[in-house]
This record gives structure tokens, C-alpha cells and sequence, in this order.
């Protein structure tokens, strides 16, 4: 776990958002919103990159989650780019892989964590190596079909699994995930 960890913190205002920096340990202690990215990662393939959390994690351990999430750190002149830097950030700690990035959702507010999320579609190259916060045995990429199967029957973050359900909505077989990767590179925002 990283210590000092400074994160972007949101305040509603009237006119509306306040932004600002705070200890990562402190926005959680005192239950202050804060900016997260999430990424649903897939191949060519048409698989998707699913993570399941380490049993020593603090929070949510040993369920089933997005690719990869994390905090948004704060910086100097933040700004949109801070937010694709942090996704690629978590894509690249987590699971070990780079990737096509593209916006999915934007602010979706998660109540139970108190977090304003950034969701990002993510055309994944490469194997995962996974780092200690990840269960590298039940992590990795899974069917269209098998995904839909552990949402039924498997633990999941519970926003976690609104946004895979909402991603399957979208695209509900391999081919739709691989037309959607097809896709990724002339529309991709940025590549990691």
C-alpha cells in the first residue's frame, strides 16, 4: 500500500464541484468524495480482463472487480490528463498490461465508497502479471459467456458488477467485444 498518498478530493458547491487535494488514509477516515478510474479491459480475442481482489486487501477482499481501479492522484494544473495518467497508472500496477484507453462513463457516483468514478473501456495487449493485490489464480481473462456466469453465481464489488452488467448490455457476445476492439484504435483516446 502506498503511504502519503495524495488524491482528488470533490466537494459539491453551487455552482458545482469543488476540487482538492487530500491524504488518501484522511478521505477515507473522514468520508470525503474523491475521483477514482475504473477500467473494463478486453482483447481481440473478444475476452475480457476480469480482477479478483486479494484476500489481504482491506477493503472488498477476495471478490471479483473490474480490470483494474485505483485513485486519481492529485496534481499541479489537474486536469483531464491527471485522470487518463491514473488510469494508465492502475492498468499497468494491477495487471501488468498496457492498453488502448477509451471514455465509457464519466462521473458515475458510487455511494458506498463515496467515489466519483471515471469509467474507461480498455483494448488490452499482452498476458496480466498481476502484483500482490490481485488473486493471480482466479484473475484473468474470461469469455463473454463466463463472465456472465460469475455474475450470477460468483462475490462481486457491487459497483463493480453494474458496470460489467451495463458492459454486456452493451456488447453481449465475443463478436460484439471484438467489433468493439476493432474499433479502439482510430477511436481510442490515448494509448498507454
Amino acid at each position: 500500500m502506498r503511504s502519503k498518498e495524495i488524491i482528488v478530493c470533490v466537494e459539491n458547491t453551487e455552482g458545482g464541484y469543488r476540487i482538492f487535494p487530500m491524504e488518501r488514509e484522511e478521505a477515507h477516515k473522514k468520508n470525503v468524495k474523491h475521483l477514482v478510474v475504473r477500467i473494463l479491459g478486453f482483447n481481440r480475442e473478444g475476452k475480457l480482463l476480469v480482477q479478483k481482489r486479494s484476500p489481504i486487501k482491506k477493503s472488498h477482499p477476495g471478490m471479483y472487480t473490474d480490470s483494474a481501479s485505483g485513485h486519481v492522484l492529485y496534481e499541479e494544473n489537474f486536469g483531464f490528463e491527471s485522470i487518463i495518467k491514473s488510469a494508465r497508472r492502475e492498468l499497468w500496477e494491477e495487471m501488468g498490461v498496457k492498453g488502448v484507453l477509451k471514455p465509457y462513463l464519466s462521473l458515475k457516483f458510487d455511494e458506498e465508497d463515496l467515489e466519483l468514478n471515471y469509467v474507461f473501456l480498455a483494448l488490452i495487449r499482452g498476458q496480466p502479471r498481476f502484483n500482490e493485490e490481485v488473486d493471480a489464480e482466479k484473475s484473468g481473462f474470461k469469455t463473454v459467456k463466463q463472465l456472465k456466469s460469475m455474475l450470477e453465481k460468483e462475490k462481486f464489488v457491487a459497483f463493480a458488477k453494474e458496470l460489467w452488467e451495463k458492459f454486456l448490455t452493451d456488447y453481449p457476445t465475443t463478436e460484439a467485444v471484438k467489433r468493439l476492439a476493432g474499433t479502439m484504435k482510430s477511436e481510442s483516446l490515448t494509448e498507454t
